[in-house]
């Protein structure tokens, strides 16, 4: 059987190696981009000899045993937690997410232990018992002082939206933490590949029945030389925008060499109103190597279309209107037999690695028990 996968980021190759090794699928599998790897490409930078995650950081993190045990097929690890600072307005560096010395530093009080924290949480929180939106979700935690510090400038500046148009379930990924722990995730399993995201795909993919083309833009009139495509490119883009696109934002990444970076943790993010959500100094990351602040990293959020419509991030907004436009293009995909889409932009979810892999594992494996 002739598959086509189109994507070779993390679903399209979890695909690919799936229903290579079944034996039943000789598999081709594309990608617009020179590189294998999707975002999670971490080459080595021309001007530093050092790698760097050109498309953003990505910090491998899951409770998923499973998850892990399919992966170290390809790689081997190097545990790692990540860390991350907020820099106010005050130029105040504050652990993020929000924890006991994020309180101490930025009140200039004494909180001792997690009891504490929660009583001088209760004096400044809201008292809302069904919070309807991202705003009132922070206010019932943080209060109105706290979340307009860390997330009201962040928020507009990422999402282009106000927190109150925002669903609950795009800051609720974010961990309440009522300890001092400054670490990011609460993940069994955090780690990095040891020798980069890159060198992983390059295993995952390296199979007889699997054949890479790169620089190849996918095209219709590809369909009809294979039993099944696993398309991963944007829905809406694949049926002609029918219904209106659907809303990405994206990012532009400015990478600046030989700057100071004075900070004890990789990434930072800002919380002011200036263009910029965060840099990163990837020799901080493990497995870059290089010098501190030898090549930092700024990103700049925008509009997919003004970002040669490089779509990162699909929007949620509280009304839901975008989740309900993808409902009709995933209505008409259904119809096409021997099409799945797959991935962020041909599912319209945000996926964590470690969820993509599931996914992907989860219709990979159907598809092939179907076939027999």
């Amino acid at each position: 059987m002739k598959i086509l996968v189109v994507g070779a980021g993390f679903s399209g190759s979890v695909f690919a190696r799936e229903l290579a090794r079944s034996g039943r699928c000789r598999v081709t599998i594309i990608d617009r981009r020179e590189h294998i790897a999707g975002n999670a490409y971490d080459p080595i930078h021309w001007a530093t000899g050092a790698r760097y995650h050109k498309y953003g950081p990505h910090i491998f993190h899951t409770s998923s045993s499973d998850i892990v045990d399919y992966l170290s097929k390809f790689t081997d690890w190097v545990p790692y937690r990540h860390k991350v600072r907020a820099i106010l307005p005050s130029g105040l560096a504050a652990p993020m997410p929000i924890n006991r010395t994020t309180l101490n530093s930025h009140f200039g009080i004494k909180l001792v232990d997690e009891e504490q924290m929660r009583a001088f949480l209760k004096t400044v929180r809201e008292p809302i018992e069904s919070p309807a939106n991202a705003q009132e979700h922070l206010y019932s935690i943080y209060g109105r002082d706290l979340t307009g510090l860390f997330f009201g400038r962040y928020t507009k500046k990422m999402w282009n939206l106000e927190l109150p148009d925002m669903p609950i379930s795009v800051v609720a990924r974010l961990p309440v933490r009522y300890s001092d722990d400054p670490h990011y995730f609460n993940d069994k399993y955090q780690m990095m590949p040891a020798n980069g995201y890159l060198a992983l795909f390059e295993k995952m993919l390296d199979h007889e029945n699997i054949e890479v083309q790169l620089n190849t833009p996918f095209d219709k009139g590809m369909e009809a030389d294979y039993s099944h495509v696993f398309n991963s490119m944007p829905i809406d883009e694949y049926f002609d925008n029918e219904f209106g696109p659907l809303p990405y934002r994206s990012i532009k990444f400015e990478h600046r060499f030989d700057e100071p970076f004075d900070y004890d943790v990789p990434t930072v993010n800002f919380t002011d109103t200036g263009k910029y959500t965060r840099k990163t100094t990837w020799a901080l990351y493990p497995g870059c190597g290089g010098e501190v602040g030898k090549h930092v990293t700024y990103e700049e959020p925008c509009s997919y279309e003004d970002n040669n419509f490089e779509r990162y991030y699909p929007i949620k907004t509280i009304d839901g209107w975008p989740q309900r436009r993808y409902k009709q293009y995933e209505a008409l995909a259904k119809k096409k037999e021997n099409m799945t889409f797959i991935g962020r932009c041909g599912q319209y979810v945000y996926y964590d690695m470690h969820q993509v892999v599931a996914s992907s594992l989860t219709i990979a494996k159907r598809f092939i028990e179907s076939s027999t």
